[in-house]
Order: structure tokens, then sequence, then C-alpha cells
């Protein structure tokens, strides 16, 4: 016989988008029980820049709430710094007032999650590991766990179970087409007491051979991510601090120099693969994936939470609205409507993450996409528009990132009307193409993109 349902929905941790959707979920009505291995509070060096587009989702939410109480620094916008030049652009504006996203703690903000859920009734949380995903003729009617510091084997059943335990995910491999790839690693540092050239703004530093990221995430904390194309993770040694004192300080702004090279001295340095993992999850009854354990993108634009509370309301709404009953097809129904329609929330953010990375890694598109940007008008404040998650508009995104190679091959020709620049025009179109189009095949273009991309695919 089939088990009872204990609960509505079990999630499998309670990091940022476990904790959220339990939070969501539980606030509204649902019995919810959540297993997470670690209750303690973690440092670590990702999810602590929130756009816009996910401060506005945590509203929509109702735990717009959840960020207070951290030291949360408010996000205007974005310096750029390349070769001694900068420039910023601001986040667009709503009723005369600029949009802001949040830099903050990752540790702290998934304690002040935990605190939440913790405090309602209609939420169990169990400090513990799973074990396994529970099925019967072919459903997953749960999962099996042992307690924090017991041996004993547990079960809990449910109507759903949703897969929230993030990059490493233990489950990942059993309900989706498991193609990881690591595009490069951050390294990452807290610069104290920080002068920062845009208060308030994040920076990003265009530097070789590869980009930096700068913004608050204390009143008195910075986070510098230093990024390092290949596949091996950078390791603390004294060539290490030579490479950043050397290699890296020139490139920063001079006012954060002093901050860095303190840092680099203290050497409390972490490091992070930057995955690429596109949302290919297998329909199964009874499951459903949410957050990194599904969906991964380079964290070079800060989308991952964005991209998490998007899911998490599209999921959680359609749970919410159905009628409390012991059946479970509407709930099969509704796993299979978000799989379906998460894409429409989601791709100019997966997108333009491991695009604009792609243009950082060659010289001439990243140049252009600088002095595109720095032109202003559109050709800034749509582009930030979708970088803030404010526009999730893929076509405009699309629009603009061939722009940036045009206005790179109008320059090129305009300086080097030669066979070289023709040359070099060819290449940054080519490499435009080759950068953007398996992106985009990853996020269920129409049949109208997937044409065109063809037929580009064809001459480059």
């Amino acid at each position: 016989m089939k088990p009872t349902p204990q609960f509505d929905v079990c999630i499998i941790g309670a990091g940022v988008a476990g904790g959220v959707l339990a939070a969501y979920l539980g606030g509204n009505g649902l019995r919810v029980a959540v297993v997470e291995k670690n209750m303690a509070e973690q440092e670590r060096m990702i999810g602590e820049l929130l756009q816009p587009g996910g401060v506005i989702k945590l509203q929509e939410l109702g735990l717009a709430h959840l960020l207070n109480e951290l030291d949360a620094q408010e996000i205007e916008g974005y310096g750029l710094f390349m070769n001694g030049d900068n420039f910023k652009i601001s986040y667009p504006t709503q009723n005369g007032k600029t949009l802001t996203g949040r830099g903050l703690r990752n540790g702290k903000f998934v304690q002040r999650i935990r605190q939440h859920i913790l405090s309602l009734p209609n939420v169990t949380v169990i400090e513990g590991t799973v074990q396994q995903l529970n099925e019967v003729e072919g459903r997953i009617t749960g999962l099996k766990y042992t307690e924090k510091n017991s041996d004993e084997s547990k079960d809990i059943t449910a109507k759903l179970t949703v897969v929230c335990d993030g990059m490493f995910s233990a489950f990942r491999g059993q309900l989706s087409s498991n193609e990881k790839k690591v595009s490069s690693f951050f390294l990452g540092m807290i610069l104290k007491d920080c002068n920062l050239p845009f208060k308030n703004h994040g920076h990003v530093i265009v530097a070789k051979p590869s980009p930096c990221l700068v913004y608050p995430i204390s009143s008195t904390e910075t986070r510098i991510l230093i990024d390092f194309p290949g596949n091996e993770a950078p390791r603390k040694s004294a060539e290490l601090s030579n490479y950043l004192a050397e290699t890296i300080a020139p490139q920063l702004p001079s006012q954060i120099v002093p901050s860095f090279m303190a840092a680099v001295a203290e050497g409390k340095f972490k490091s992070m693969p930057n995955h690429l993992i596109p949302a290919k999850p297998f329909t199964k009854p009874g499951v459903a994936m949410i957050g990194d354990s599904l969906n991964m993108r380079h964290p070079l634009t800060g989308g991952g939470m964005t991209a998490a509370f998007s899911d998490i309301l599209n999921l959680g709404s359609r749970l919410i609205a159905l009628e409390q009953s012991e059946s479970i097809k509407p709930v099969d129904a509704a796993v299979a409507s978000f799989y379906a329609t998460r894409h429409k929330q989601n791709a100019t953010i997966n997108i333009l993450a491991d695009a604009l990375y792609g243009v950082m890694q060659n010289e001439d598109l990243k140049t252009a996409c600088y002095d595109y940007l720095k032109s202003g008008g559109k050709h800034a404040l749509e582009p930030i528009a979708i970088l803030s998650a404010i526009s999730r508009d893929e076509q405009l995104l699309l629009r603009h990132f061939f722009a940036v190679a045009l206005y790179g091959v109008g320059g090129m020709l305009k300086t080097s009307p030669s066979k070289t620049g023709f040359t070099r025009s060819y290449k940054m179109l080519k490499s435009a193409v080759h950068i953007v189009e398996p992106l985009v095949m990853n996020e269920k273009p129409n049949v109208l993109t997937r044409s065109a991309f063809k037929v580009a695919a064809a001459i480059f």
C-alpha cells in the first residue's frame, strides 16, 4: 500500500532556495518538512548579491522582511573599470526612485531565513542527512534520513519532495540530464573598511586575464571575487599572493588597493568553482528540483538568488492554489507546468551570465562591450534593466548582445579598414555567435530564434 503523506511538501536543504521555499509554502498553509544537514552558520562567498529583480520577487513572496537585520547594503547600480578608465550605470527607476539590490553576508541571510521557518507552526525542520529518495510504483513518495548524531533511519512521506541541496547536489544525477561544466573559479576575499570609488554600487573591473567583482556586503565589509579561468582552483601559496599583488592589484581602482593588499597579507582566501548547469530535469512523479541543484550559471552577474526566487514563486504559487485534498495528480500537474514555464522568467538571467563571461574572455568583444555601455542612452539603460532582472525580455537581450558585436566591428573597420581589420571583424562576429548560441538553445527558444541561430551557425 502507498504510505499516507505526513506532509504536503518535503524539502531537502535549508539554504537560500530551500529555506525561502519552506517559508513561502509554510506561511501559506501547507504542511512542510525540511531536512538540512547542518543548521550551523556557514562562511560562504556565494549568494551575496541580490539583484533588484530578486528583491521584487521576495516582496511578491511576502518575504522581503528576511532582508532586515542583516546590515545588508543597498546596491544602486554598477561601476565599470577598464585600462584606467571608468563610468557607472544606475539601476532602472520606478516612480522616480532608483530600484536597488542588496549586498549581504550569505551566512547571515541563510540563518535569518532559518530563524523564520523555525517560527512557523506548519514547518518541521530536521537536522539530518538524507540517505535516499523513497520510491513506490515509479513515484517518489518522500525520503529516508538519519538525524544528526543518530544512526537510526527514518522516513518522511509527502505529496511532493523538492530537492534544494545546492551546487554539489547528491540527487541531480538521478533527476536530470546531468551536464555540469566548470567554466572557471572565483577566489574570494573580504576587504575591511574598503573605500569604494562608487558608494553603494557593484564594481566590475574588466581586468586581464579575467574580470574581478567588488561589492559591499555589510557596512564594514566588501567582497572581492577574482576570476581564474580554467579547471584548476587557485591554491593558497606564495605564488598566489605574488600574483594578486603584482598582477591584480595594479588593475584595481586605487581606492581599493590598500584594503586589497591588507586582505592579501591576511591570507584568508576561499575559492569556489563556477558552474554552468542547464536545467534539464526529468519529469518524475512526486519530485521537483529548485535552485542550484537544478540550474546554475556563471555568478558574474549575480543572478542565482533571483532565478531561485522566480522559481519558488512559479512552483509555490501553483502548489498553494491547489485544493487541500489527498489527490496527487494536481501536484504532478503543477510540477509539469513549472518545468514547462520557468525558462520564461530565467532565460535572460541564464543567457546573460555566461554570454557576458564569454565576452570577457575575448579581447575585442570585451572592449566593444565596455565602449558600447559607456556610450550611454539605451546602450546602457536597457542592458542594466536586463542585468538587474527588471526586464526578462530575451529578444531585447539578444538584440543588445549582437549590437555590441556590430559596434565593435564598426569601430574596428573605422580604425583598421584593411584585410586585418576585416579578418578580426569576422572573427568577432563568429565568436559572438559561438558564445551565445548554445546558451540560447538551453532555454527552449521559439522556432524563429532557433532557425535564426541555425543560419548563423552555418555562416560562421
